[in-house]
């Protein structure tokens, strides 16, 4: 991979390490691997962060020199590779995204070492000669929809660094136990770990923020159900669970709320949390091009829609 820069008349006279930082959004981590490995070049001639930049200089970062520098194994052998075919909703040279099946979690765990989508993405990256996972967004174990990876750690800054240019929008589809009184409404509620456990969250005042906007899209009286479509405005760990549950209305088949909760009947119409990551949409890092990709619902979710 190869990042290309054109120097504008606003920053000639600056600094190479200024560029990189402030117009290309190189981390200070990254800038020293790629300093060590001489992979920074201007007008096609490798130079020092110290150097002055004129107007119209071409700088370029050649990513594929850092990755031949580095020990290729590093990463890959977290993940031991499994053989597996992906759904893939979206590739291209920077990014992977990913239909994530229910009873999959996305990287491996104590009790869990290879039955996860990191390890079937480690596998068909090492195809490709990458030999790095870089999970963007991250999914419970039975939640399905969509999962993204960067195919360089770059990308994956670039997300966090360039939060408010790429704008990034996540809906998801849930069905929660009971009928929900109000059409539309906004859930800002803090969220923190609960005492004495380190999987189950909730509401508290001293949490970290969290606001989870929601539409009724249709409402079963003779089940007792309502479907939902859910869009976040933050990311906070089983954010969704944790605020429908909060407000009476447990997603069906969420066991670990549903139980906390004392709700008996959600495990009626599905055995996991009827929750999917339906449709993201965000401007390009890169490209800067407008992305919008929807997921089909998954068929035990669907059955229940239908």
């Amino acid at each position: 991979m190869k990042i290309t820069y054109r120097v504008e008349k606003k920053d000639s006279n600056k600094d190479l390490k200024y560029i990189l930082k402030n117009r290309l959004y190189v981390s200070s981590k990254l800038l020293i691997k790629l300093k060590l490995s001489h992979s920074i070049f201007v007008n096609n001639k490798t130079e020092f962060v110290n150097f002055i930049v004129k107007e119209n200089d071409n700088i370029l970062i050649d990513f594929d020199i850092l990755e031949k520098s580095e020990n290729k194994k590093r990463f890959i052998d977290k993940f031991e590779k499994v053989d597996k075919k992906l759904d893939i909703l979206y590739e291209d040279e920077y990014l992977l995204i990913i239909n994530k099946p229910a009873n999959m979690p996305i990287h491996p765990s104590c009790d869990n070492y290879n039955n996860t989508l990191s390890n079937i993405v480690a596998n068909y990256l090492e195809k490709q000669n990458i030999y790095y996972i870089h999970i963007l967004t991250r999914l419970d174990k039975n939640t399905t929809g969509i999962c993204i990876f960067a195919k360089h750690e770059y990308i994956q800054e670039l997300f966090t660094k360039r939060k408010d240019f790429i704008n990034f929008k996540k809906k998801y589809l849930c069905i929660v136990n009971g009928i929900v009184e109000k059409d539309h409404d906004i859930i800002e509620k803090n969220i923190s770990r609960k005492d004495g456990t380190i999987i189950i969250r909730e509401v508290n005042e001293n949490g970290d923020f969290a606001k989870t906007e929601y539409n009724v899209l249709n409402r079963n009286f003779e089940k007792n159900y309502t479907i939902l479509e859910i869009l976040l405005h933050t990311g906070r760990t089983h954010q969704i669970r944790v605020h429908m549950s909060y407000i009476g209305h447990v997603l069906l088949g969420d066991e670990l709320y549903g139980i906390e909760h004392n709700v008996d009947n959600n495990l009626k119409y599905i055995k996991r949390q009827a929750l999917h990551c339906a449709k993201i949409s965000f401007t390009h890092p890169i490209t800067e091009e407008r992305i919008t990709i929807k997921c089909p619902i998954p068929e035990d979710m669907k059955k229940l829609i239908d």
